[in-house]
């Protein structure tokens, strides 16, 4: 009985010192500098609209993922050594330079300065256009039942030249009212998000971001190409007739640098296990990208999948 007592006194004594163990906390205040700011620019320019960009500050590592938007810069858009002009403030950190549309073939140079930090300046290039032999859908039933939509484009990759391509779907469809359970007479258009098709190897040598993909031609330099990828909105097609409007850009090899980086830094964000992804910058004096594309416009009419 004795040696009982013991033993349970032993074990109490045991689990009162780790429970203490555990309860311990020591609060250790780390001062982290908070490093200084730069401007991060955000901006793809194209004949298909006047100039617009963003800009915003960088982040220090105790900053939550949110955007700070940079007011009152000076932001001047330049053609060589030329003045273009004076971007204007928008809200949100947006500036913009109503009337003048950039033209293809042609580069551009970003200049941007506000109190306090360092001025930054980017080039941007709008590379020629490659035009589309063809482009065709296909509207394909899954094993599920539903339906959805493939877009095929050929077009014919010059040769010699490093070529990077941009593929986006813009929907236009009729505006439908649920309490009516009628159309409008209005139309509305959206961008399409894309989606990689499974059928043959383009499936790998696309990247996926903001929606659209992109390719270079490390594949097919010089040959006749045809890609295939999916419309993910085409379930929700609520209108008997639809247009689409297929764009195949050019794409300015930093944006495409961005691009590709980004999606890394995305797939890597949170992983514990996985290597810091730097974001690929053409930025002097900050970070961001400033880059151009020149597109062509496929335009196609299909038959909507609901009816009403």
């Amino acid at each position: 009985m004795e040696n009982q007592n013991f033993r349970f006194r032993l074990l109490m004594a045991a689990v009162i010192g780790f429970a203490g163990l555990i309860s311990c906390e020591k609060v250790i205040d780390i001062s982290v500098p908070d490093k200084e700011r730069k401007i991060v620019v955000n901006g793809l320019i194209s004949p298909e609209k006047p100039v617009r960009i963003n800009l915003s500050k960088s982040l220090s590592i105790l900053d939550i993922d949110s955007i700070i938007a940079i007011k009152g810069s000076n932001v001047n858009l330049f053609h060589g050594n030329d003045l273009i002009g004076k971007l204007l403030e928008d809200s949100g950190g947006f500036y913009s330079l109503s009337g003048f549309i950039p033209e293809v073939g042609e580069s551009y140079r970003l200049t941007a300065a506000v109190n306090g930090m360092q001025s930054i300046e980017a080039e941007a290039v709008l590379p020629p256009v490659v035009p589309l032999i063809s482009a065709d859908t296909a509207t394909l039933t899954t094993q599920w039942g539903s339906q959805e939509l493939r877009v095929t484009l050929k077009f014919q990759d010059p040769a010699g030249d490093k070529n990077i391509y941009g593929f986006g779907v813009a929907v236009t469809v009729k505006e439908f009212d649920y309490a009516t359970m009628t159309y409008t007479g209005h139309k509305v258009t959206r961008n399409s998000y894309l989606y990689k098709s499974s059928q043959g190897p383009v499936k790998d040598e696309f990247h996926n971001f903001e929606g659209k993909l992109y390719c270079d031609d490390l594949l097919f330099n010089g040959l006749t190409k045809s890609v295939e990828f999916g419309v993910s909105d085409y379930s929700f097609f609520e209108s008997d007739t639809v247009w689409l409007t297929v764009k195949m850009e050019q794409i300015d090899p930093s944006y495409y640098l961005y691009a590709i980086s980004n999606e890394e830094y995305q797939n890597a964000h949170g992983n514990p296990f996985s290597e810091p992804v730097q974001v690929f910058t053409n930025v002097k004096g900050g970070y961001g990208v400033f880059a151009g594309s020149s597109v062509v416009n496929f335009p196609l009419v299909i038959t909507g999948m609901r009816k009403f």
